[in-house]
C-alpha cells in the first residue's frame, strides 16, 4: 500500500537515502530541503509524480507554514513523517570560554524549533497510525552526556527531544507513534573525517534501512520504548 511520506533534510546523507528508498518502494514524498541539492533534484527527475520537492528553511515560520500548507492543501493525510533536518557547526568543539553564545541561538532555532514548526503545520495531517521519526540523536541525552564542548548543538538537540515527548502526549490517543532517535555515527559531512575512516561507523544506506525498519514496522518497538539508536537499544533521557 502506498504511504505519503514527509522528509525533511533529505538534500544529502540520511534523508536523501530515506527519501530514495521511500521511492523505491513506490511511495508518494513530499520533501523539505534549505538547499535543493543535484542529487535530490536528480530524483526528482527520475521520480516525477511521486517526489515533490519544496524548497524551506525550517527557521523560518513564514516559509515553513508556506510549504506545509500547500501539503494540506492536497487533503492527504501523513502515513510518516521523517524531522532529519538540522545544521551543526564543528567549530563549535570548544571549550565555553570559546563558545559563541549568539550561534547557540541559531542552532536551536533550526534544530528544535525547525521541526516544532513543521509539527504544529502537520496536526491536520495526523491520523491513528502516523508515525513521527525525530532524530535528535544521543547528543540530545542528558544522562547519557560525556561532552564538555558543543553546548548550542547538544542543548538544541535536548530541546527537540523535550518538544518531541510533549507532542507525544498531546497525540497519543489520536494513536500518533513519535520516535526520538539517535542514526548512529555516519559517514557523512556531519560525521567528519573519523567517521568516514572508522570501520564502525554507517553508510547513510545503512542509516536509512535501520530507520525505516523502525518507521515501517513500529509494533515492533515496545509502546514505553520512545527514545532509541539504531540497533533499537533504549537511551536514557
Amino acid at each position: 500500500m502506498k504511504r505519503f511520506v514527509l522528509v525533511t533534510g533529505s538534500g544529502k546523507g540520511l534523508g536523501l537515502h530515506v527519501t530514495k528508498k521511500h521511492l523505491e518502494i513506490g511511495d508518494q514524498l513530499y520533501v523539505l530541503e534549505h538547499t535543493i541539492t543535484e542529487e535530490l533534484t536528480a530524483l526528482q527527475h527520475s521520480f516525477p509524480t511521486s517526489l515533490t520537492v519544496k524548497q524551506c528553511d525550517l527557521g523560518k515560520t513564514d516559509e515553513v507554514t508556506a510549504a506545509m500548507q500547500e501539503l494540506a492543501d492536497r487533503g492527504t493525510s501523513l502515513d510518516i513523517i521523517y524531522n532529519i533536518a538540522g545544521i551543526f557547526f564543528p567549530s563549535d568543539r570548544v571549550p565555553l570560554v570559546q563558545t559563541d553564545i549568539d550561534r547557540c541561538m541559531l542552532l536551536y532555532n533550526v534544530n528544535a524549533l525547525g521541526p516544532l514548526r513543521v509539527l504544529k503545520n502537520a496536526v491536520s495531517l495526523l491520523k491513528s497510525g502516523t508515525v513521527v521519526m525525530n532524530v535528535t540523536s544521543e547528543s540530545g541525552s542528558v544522562g547519557d552526556c560525556v561532552r564538555t564542548a558543543e553546548y548550542g548543538y547538544s542543548m538544541s538537540k535536548s530541546a527537540f527531544n523535550m518538544a518531541s515527548k510533549i507532542f507525544s502526549n498531546q497525540f497519543a490517543e489520536k494513536g500518533v507513534r513519535v520516535f526520538c532517535y539517535h542514526p548512529g555515527w555516519m559517514k557523512t559531512d556531519m560525521g567528519g573525517e573519523g567517521a568516514l575512516l572508522s570501520p564502525t561507523s554507517l553508510s547513510p544506506e545503512e542509516a536509512a534501512d535501520a530507520i525505516m525498519d523502525i518507521t515501517l514496522h513500529p509494533a515492533q518497538i515496545p509502546p514505553e520504548v520512545m527514545y532509541l539508536d539504531y540497533q533499537k537499544n533504549p537511551l536514557n533521557w
